[in-house]
């Protein structure tokens, strides 16, 4: 039995629209979990197929043979108002930081963004009221201080993914591509995002883009994500990018 694992993300649902459906129709099971737990699933066998974050695809290929399925996926390009960081009031350096969602790839990676900006070292700690910056999912009518894709694009050039479709090589599924292409709503390639400001503002509104398809620009990203938590030894290797029916 094919079992593929579906992350709870909001902002991943275009890529899964339809994915109960074709699952039902194709007589394979569905597990719900986490963007990251997703990737660990896969990785320890029990799912054939996952949409997963950057950070699950990198801990699994120094054990298991992966391939990412090109086609559905999901990237920020530039600013989006999804993920962002902030700084309390009461912030008096930038040593120490909180994250509703602490293991997630997109805190990960934030950090990682500071980390290469200005050359610190976060310590998560439990609570906001003792953390010099927040780093999570924007709250809705509150654009953070710092957006993440924003402040990747910025080091990087190219898009930060945050979710892409991988698999087992070792896995009996047919037909993936198929699958994933299936599983996504069709006309949604991508969202344009711009900043919502006052008529008075001095500056013009941040824009950037929400990808829902996997691009050579896309790829750079990932790469670079991976290079990224390589450095800071959070991946004990680079994981190659092995993509279906190319490598």
């Amino acid at each position: 039995m094919i079992t593929v694992a579906l992350p709870t993300l909001e902002i991943a649902s275009p890529l899964t629209e339809h994915a109960i459906g074709i699952c039902e129709q194709r007589g394979w099971q569905v597990r719900h979990a986490t963007l990251d737990e997703c990737g660990d699933l896969l990785r320890t066998n029990m799912v054939d197929i996952a949409l997963t974050s950057p950070y699950g695809y990198g801990k699994g290929v120094a054990s298991v043979d992966y391939r990412i399925v090109k086609g559905p996926c999901l990237a920020l390009e530039d600013y989006t108002n999804c993920y962002g960081i902030d700084f309390p009031a009461h912030s008096k350096g930038l040593a120490l930081a909180y994250s509703p969602e602490p293991t997630s790839f997109p805190t990960i990676i934030g950090r990682l963004t500071l980390a290469e900006k200005f050359d610190i070292g976060l310590e998560l700690v439990s609570s906001a009221d003792h953390a010099d910056c927040v780093i999570g999912p924007v709250a809705a009518g509150k654009p953070p201080a710092m957006d993440l894709g924003e402040e990747w694009f910025d080091i990087v050039e190219s898009p930060l993914p945050i979710a892409l479709w991988v698999m087992r090589v070792d896995s009996e599924a047919s037909d993936v591509e198929a699958f994933v292409h299936e599983c996504a709503n069709q006309q949604l390639l991508h969202a344009n995002v711009s900043e919502l400001i006052p008529l008075d503002a001095d500056h013009m509104p941040r824009e950037g883009k929400i990808l829902y398809r996997w691009s050579d620009e896309v790829e750079e990203g990932l790469t670079a994500a991976l290079h990224t938590m390589f450095y800071h030894q959070l991946l004990p290797e680079i994981p190659a990018i092995k993509v279906l029916g190319r490598d």
